[in-house]
């Protein structure tokens, strides 16, 4: 099967997952998805700290010499957990670019300017799906004819919202169309 994230291009995508398969390959073993993201956050020296930031689900600010990664405190544990991965893919795909990012804000009215956001934007979640739920693994458990069931199973398995375990199917070429109501 071949990934259908069309909205971003091939090789793009090709370059996320490789990077998220080496931060995965270089993270310390822990079966705990927030544990392992936590990981990753220290060994690469960023600290992540919960805030309220109101309908906001998350920043990555450079403060001084160091990152920080801001998450709502009151998402689920389960956003909060894309929250962290979607920052890292900020970290790892575009700290040479910009020294903050907070999602769910747009600030820019230039057409470019919104396009090239969104880009980042959808870079870092595609970056957070190949961090949190590897393809290796994700297609080693998606066997069979892909239902409601097996989604939330799936979900469950990584630590992901049932959308956001959906998304990442779709994105790997799954045929999820028959599963709308497992969200």
């Amino acid at each position: 099967m071949q990934d259908m994230n069309t909205l971003l291009a091939p090789e793009r995508v090709e370059e996320l997952k490789s990077l998220a398969n080496q931060v995965n390959a270089n993270a310390l073993k822990e079966e705990d998805p927030l544990k392992r993201l936590l990981g990753i956050a220290e060994q690469n020296g960023i600290k992540v700290m919960q805030s309220d930031l109101y309908e906001i689900s998350g920043a990555l600010r450079k403060e001084g010499n160091h990152w920080v990664i801001y998450v709502n405190a009151f998402d689920s544990p389960k956003r909060q957990l894309f929250t962290i991965a979607h920052e890292l893919g900020h970290f790892f795909a575009h700290k040479e670019k910009c020294d903050e990012f907070i999602d769910g804000q747009f600030i820019s009215r230039a057409k470019q300017e919104e396009f090239a956001r969104e880009k980042t934007e959808l870079e870092a979640n595609e970056f957070a799906g190949n961090l949190i739920m590897p393809e290796d693994k994700v297609r080693a458990l998606a066997v069979g004819v892909i239902n409601a069931d097996t989604i939330r199973s799936l979900a469950k398995s990584f630590g992901v919202s049932t959308i956001a375990m959906q998304t990442r199917l779709h994105n790997l070429g799954y045929d999820t169309s028959a599963t709308r109501q497992a969200a």
